[in-house]
């Protein structure tokens, strides 16, 4: 059986933390959610619902960790 959602959690080298969420939802729809935070667990972003374009889970969660740590890696290290 397939999974119905993965998680990816990443400290980047800055100390930067990233968090990357999907999951199918009950409509058979793909949900997700992407965040980037500062060392001390601030918010640098959060998206509750990006929207990767004609993806499946796993191809999706590969998206939003390049999209994370894009976001992580472009701040200044901490």
């Amino acid at each position: 059986m397939t999974e119905r959602h993965l998680e990816h959690k990443e400290t980047l080298s800055n100390g930067c933390n990233i968090r990357v969420k999907a999951e199918i939802l009950k409509d058979g729809s793909l949900g997700m959610f992407i965040g980037v935070y500062r060392p001390d667990g601030t918010v640098i972003d959060e998206n509750h619902d990006p929207r990767p374009h004609m993806l499946d889970m796993e191809a999706a969660m590969d998206w939003g960790i390049d999209i994370a740590k894009g976001i992580g890696n472009s701040q200044r290290s901490l």
